[in-house]
């Protein structure tokens, strides 16, 4: 099992917290349970990001951008990502949790650095309530060891 540093502790305890809040809202206006993302930068604030899905693939926008780009409209383009959690709804416990997708490694390993740390959060609503059965931890450099850097010409 992971251990967690006292900022992880607490944004993952802020994400319980806004799950909950976000999928009631979302279903008293008959939504459905979606993808979650919280970033934590290196200031110590918390941002919030969802999925926004459209019928045109291109245009969706993964839960992780939507909270590195509140970080950035609240912050500023120097602000770097610490910490990411990704919290995904699941109908039983899974094997492995959702982990960013491609494009979304590339936009944290870029606005945070090798060391940012992605928690995975598996969620469930069972009766009402909401469990959180499975956490993982994992840095950027491992799930994006090579990231892309553009080549400059002379």
């Amino acid at each position: 099992m992971a251990t967690f540093t006292s900022d992880e502790k607490k944004i993952i305890e802020y994400a319980k917290k806004a799950i909950v809040k976000y999928n009631k809202l979302r279903k008293a206006n008959l939504g459905i349970d979606t993808l979650y993302a919280f970033v934590m930068s290196d200031g110590g604030k918390i941002y919030d990001g969802a999925c926004f899905e459209t019928n045109i693939s291109h245009s969706n926008i993964c839960a992780e951008r939507h909270a590195i780009a509140n970080m950035i409209l609240k912050e500023t383009y120097k602000a770097k990502v610490k910490i990411v959690v990704v919290a995904d709804p699941v109908p039983d416990i899974q094997k492995h949790s959702t982990l960013p997708c491609g494009t979304c490694r590339h936009v944290i390993r870029e606005f945070g650095g090798p060391d940012t740390t992605i928690i995975c959060i598996q969620y469930i609503q069972r009766k009402g309530d909401w469990i959180f059965p499975k956490i993982e931890k994992h840095k950027i450099k491992e799930l994006y060891p090579q990231p892309y850097t553009p080549v400059k010409w002379d």
